[in-house]
């Protein structure tokens, strides 16, 4: 028996997706590829990481504005409207921008020849400015929590599995905290046959659930402080859950975020039909959802061969693999890529590229970061204990700069290392 048909709208034409998708799911599904326009050039925009973390897919969803579809549960019902487009984003005539300016439009110094015209294209930018428009109406309010905990761990993923795991074994109090509905993270890819899969996930959840690990799915952290309030503890965390945003005081928590998606700079790699290879694997685990049959995979190393692996096991034909840098992607959804000397034709274009470390909530707390160019980014620096250089913040995984393999390894050793301070 298939899913449920769930019924929606968007920009008043009927649509329908099915039981499970997000919304950003339902529209790939109906074939819908251009989610909104860029605010500068209203070029054409697409989904790439589907972890809400590129805002190229952001909708207005029932008259609120600005919400990542790609991690917006899909309700029968729903009224979803393109944004940033005032005419229809397929007959957005300010894409003109784009033609009338091919050297790049400076808008800081558009007219000032005038002081008149430059007025004039003052006022014009500032009402072409923001993306979105104000709500249909206020939310409703409802009363957020003060809870407290003596460790927290931010993310359920082999990292952070570990970390809650061992915290626990080394008995301290743990409440380990998931934005999505399944734990898991990057171990449900099926990225690296050496790394954790399923199997171990499961075993995680269930020694955790016998060590009184308090699991809460669907909460997102979207604000880590220095506690200054008159609450016991050293961290305060802003938590936000379907419906509310919570606070929590922690004595000591554990960053384990893992990492974002990152493009590669060669024109066309912002058109819909350039994807992360991680976030189509995202996409077709949670809702089983594919961007056509044939792909052209572009990236390095060890990231390109596993996530070619994994594309194939979803379903995908591999149109192409390459390790060089694209001279363009070509068509709106993308439908082919030019290489030196060849011209691949593909339904999509996956980049398969090292995601850069997550360290945005440590580092926002004064945690320091360090740049490393194998991992495409910044991982927190940590002591041998895997503490950050914030004394109540603990780090591991991709975070730290330890994945795949070992980040189950990484999280084991933060979790203790937290453990035994946060007891003292």
């Amino acid at each position: 028996m298939g899913a449920r048909p769930v019924h929606f709208s968007l920009d008043g034409d009927a649509l329908e997706g099915q039981q499970g998708d997000t919304v950003a799911a339902a529209l790939l599904r109906a074939g819908v590829t251009t989610f909104t326009r860029s605010i500068k050039y209203h070029r054409p925009r697409g989904p790439f990481c589907f972890s809400g973390s590129c805002g190229q897919c952001l909708l207005r969803i029932d008259g609120v504005p600005s919400l990542v579809s790609c991690r917006t549960q899909l309700i029968a019902g729903m009224r979803c409207v393109r944004q940033n487009a005032p005419f229809g984003v397929e007959l957005d005539l300010f894409r003109a921008t784009d033609f009338l300016f091919p050297s790049g439009l400076d808008h800081h110094h558009l007219m000032i020849q005038s002081r008149l015209l430059g007025r004039v294209a003052l006022e014009v930018a500032r009402r072409l400015a923001g993306l979105g428009e104000l709500p249909d109406q206020p939310a409703a309010q409802q009363a957020g929590r003060l809870e407290k905990a003596q460790l927290v761990v931010i993310g359920a993923g082999p990292a952070g599995l570990s970390a809650a795991r061992a915290a626990a074994e080394a008995f301290a109090q743990v409440v380990l905290l998931e934005r999505d509905p399944l734990l898991g993270g990057a171990a449900r890819l099926g990225l690296d046959p050496d790394a954790p899969d399923l199997a171990w996930v499961a075993a995680q959840e269930g020694a955790l659930a016998k060590l009184g690990v308090r699991i809460v799915r669907g909460a997102e952290v979207v604000g880590l402080y220095p506690n200054d309030s008159a609450e016991p503890g050293r961290a305060l965390l802003a938590v936000r859950g379907p419906e509310r945003l919570d606070a929590l005081v922690a004595q000591g928590v554990i960053v384990a975020t893992g990492g974002a998606p990152q493009p590669l700079p060669f024109p066309g790699v912002d058109r819909p039909g350039v994807y992360s290879a991680r976030g189509l694997l995202t996409l077709f685990a949670q809702t089983g959802v594919r961007v056509g049959k044939s792909l052209a995979v572009v990236g390095e190393g060890e990231e390109l061969r596993n996530c070619a692996r994994a594309l194939e096991q979803a379903g995908y034909r591999l149109a192409r693999l390459t390790s060089a840098t694209p001279l363009r992607a070509r068509g709106n959804p993308v439908r082919a890529l030019e290489l030196e000397g060849e011209r691949v034709r593909c339904d999509a274009v996956a980049l398969a590229h090292q995601p850069a470390p997550l360290h945005d909530l440590a580092s926002s707390c004064g945690a320091q970061a360090h740049y490393a160019p194998e991992l495409n980014g910044f991982p927190l620096q940590l002591d041998p204990a895997g503490r950050t250089t914030v004394d109540f913040i603990w780090a591991a995984g991709r975070a730290a700069g330890e994945a795949g393999k070992l980040a189950a390894a990484s999280g084991a050793r933060s979790g203790r290392g937290a453990a035994e301070a946060v007891r003292k």
